[in-house]
């Protein structure tokens, strides 16, 4: 049962009693955002060093690198990342970075043996080794041994790929998960396919793309033709787990297991759950399916931002209308974003410079937006 039973029993009594008292999860106050942490350069560059370099980050779910010989580039955090399924079957996170001349050894993803330099010919094992160079004899005092590509700490647990962006670094999931780690692993997503995988560029600052998850108050306005109909707006459930945090809103169909016994209730096709794996990652369930949103400045400038969004399926999509079933869920995801979530959000960018405020308001009903 995906989702801990109790947790569920608890959610869904909570979800009734807001749609019945109409409320949601409350702040303590009014929170004021200062507009400058969202266009100052000097701040951007903080919050790369720190959020960027000294934290874990999620990379991936384990469906993107399905079997041993798979490979995927990830580059969103401006350093170039080589993550490979090796031969026996552990995830490997490596600098994609050739030991020679500093080259790129590998593009995009796939499946491949090994990794070809295209400067030199350099060849590396999927686990990192120098396996093979030409005119080896030349670099007889650089030993092949000494000269693979430079590794980074990788963890995959639950489905989930964390990665050390710093080399040497170490870390501890449980520790940096703060708890959260149990609920995470009842989902079982280490079944998951990896369907597909869209990157997103706006000029905005990255931490506005991950307020537009944080509340449902603009449900009913901004979304009013899209996703008004099918959730409550202004109705969300907030915990938290250290920074990480989790929201559940509830689709206007859970009226149908109201009357059932609370012991046969399965919240999670009557819900959507967001958690936010501080400080980037989203991580959505919906219905019967994940979709995961990796969130950065660009480059780090203040005021551009990528996305990668990544669909992932119960079961492989197989016949055309697996994947019109799954194309469709993409196109609703990517439309919403990008024709009325992100236009909002690079117009709040540019009125940041007016002069107009020198901070935003978070309500009580915001509370992810203040924590």
């Amino acid at each position: 049962q995906r989702m801990q039973r109790a947790e569920q029993i608890a959610i869904g009594h909570q979800l009734f009693d807001y749609i019945d008292n109409r409320t949601t999860a409350m702040a303590d106050e009014v929170y004021h955002q200062p507009v400058r942490e969202y266009t100052c350069p000097d701040i951007a560059a903080q919050e790369q060093r720190v959020f960027f370099r000294q934290r874990p980050l999620c990379v991936g779910m384990s469906g993107l690198l399905p079997e041993p010989g798979t490979y995927f580039t990830h580059d969103l955090n401006g350093l170039p990342i080589l993550l490979t399924r090796a031969d026996d079957g552990e995830v490997r996170a490596l600098l994609n970075v050739c030991r020679h001349r500093g080259s790129r050894v590998a593009e995009a993803g796939g499946k491949s043996r090994s990794f070809v330099c295209p400067y030199h010919a350099w060849t590396y094992g999927l686990d990192g080794k120098l396996v093979a160079r030409p005119q080896d004899a030349s670099f007889a005092a650089a030993p092949r041994a000494r000269h693979g590509l430079t590794q980074l700490t990788a963890i995959e647990r639950d489905g989930l790929i964390w990665i050390s962006p710093t080399p040497g670094q170490m870390f501890s999931l449980d520790d940096h998960l703060e708890g959260l780690g149990d609920e995470i692993a009842a989902y079982d997503l280490a079944g998951f396919h990896h369907y597909e995988s869209r990157l997103l560029k706006r000029r905005m600052n990255w931490k506005l793309l991950i307020d537009t998850f944080l509340e449902s108050y603009h449900f009913c306005v901004l979304h009013k033709d899209s996703i008004c109909s099918i959730f409550y707006e202004n109705l969300t459930t907030f915990d938290t787990w250290g920074p990480h945090f989790r929201l559940v809103a509830a689709r206007r169909t859970i009226e149908d297991i109201r009357q059932l016994p609370v012991s046969s209730w399965n919240l999670l096709p009557y819900m959507v759950a967001i958690y936010v794996f501080f400080p980037n990652t989203v991580l959505i369930w919906q219905l019967d399916h994940a979709e995961l949103w990796q969130i950065f400045p660009d480059d780090g400038a203040p005021e551009e931002s990528k996305v990668l969004l990544s669909l992932y399926t119960p079961e492989p999509a197989i016949t055309d209308s697996d994947r019109r079933h799954w194309d469709n869920n993409m196109d609703l995801v990517v439309h919403v974003v990008e024709n009325e979530d992100f236009p909002v959000g690079e117009g709040i960018q540019r009125g940041f410079h007016s002069g107009a405020q020198d901070h935003t308001v978070f309500g009580e009903n915001e509370p992810a937006l203040a924590h």
